[in-house]
């Protein structure tokens, strides 16, 4: 069970990057909205296992439907992988409480090591943690959303899914739009000078791996299918 003061601190934080701002109106257009964008930065965990934040990064417009998620495209994806997101959450031994909880579709990359992978859940944010040897990987998903100021400058070249990738001080974090849901794969390394770490080779392949969806029964309640 989580300790409390992490678990405190942890929402703390969480509460830090839930922020609803709507940026100021034009002076000569003063009914026209600036549009909400994404920040593909979101919480993590680091290799001690306590969640830090990332600074904010600049995505193009996100196609977040008027609702917040997509539970009709998430339906889709369970469809397709039917069978064995029940199976490998089973497998896993990932809490089943905790999944139900879940109030998002969760996405899991399939064949990924599981043995050591812990899941922490607070409604609209979760995360899965596990160790490899040398290294480590988490997974999060969110649908807190950050609006940057219009000023900011937005990538003409975005990636499918607005898939954004950065080098952090022991890793790489990949964040990416589904389903109208912010999720991010980061992969931490022990040693500086590890390979899997200093290119983006493993974390694009997890992340090409990670379209396993399972619905717990918050998730399923909020996509109108019931408990």
């Amino acid at each position: 069970m989580m300790d409390l003061k992490f678990r405190a601190g942890w929402g703390l934080a969480i509460a830090g990057l839930i922020l609803a701002v709507t940026p100021a109106a034009s002076q000569t257009k003063p009914t026209t909205a600036a549009p909400t964008r994404l920040n593909p930065a979101a919480l993590r965990l680091n290799a001690a296992g306590a969640p830090v934040t990332t600074p904010p990064s600049t995505t193009p417009p996100s196609s977040t439907p008027p609702g917040g998620v997509d539970w009709k495209g998430v339906m889709v994806g369970q469809r397709q992988t039917y069978g064995q997101g029940p199976k490998l959450t089973a497998g896993l031994g990932l809490d089943p409480a905790t999944v139900d909880r879940t109030a998002i579709p969760i996405l899991l990359p399939q064949g990924a090591p599981f043995e050591t992978a812990r899941i922490y859940s607070f409604g609209d944010y979760y995360a899965i943690s596990a160790d490899i040897p040398g290294a480590g990987w988490s997974l999060t998903g969110t649908t807190a959303k950050v609006t940057l100021p219009a000023s900011v400058p937005l990538r003409t070249h975005p990636e499918p899914e607005n898939l954004v990738i950065q080098r952090t001080i022991d890793g790489q974090l990949a964040s990416f739009v589904r389903y109208g849901v912010l999720y991010t794969v980061e992969l931490r390394c022990d040693a500086p000078g590890d390979g899997r770490c200093r290119s983006e080779a493993m974390v694009r392949d997890l992340v090409a791996k990670t379209n396993v969806v399972v619905m717990g029964k918050a998730a399923r309640q909020a996509a109108g299918m019931g408990g």
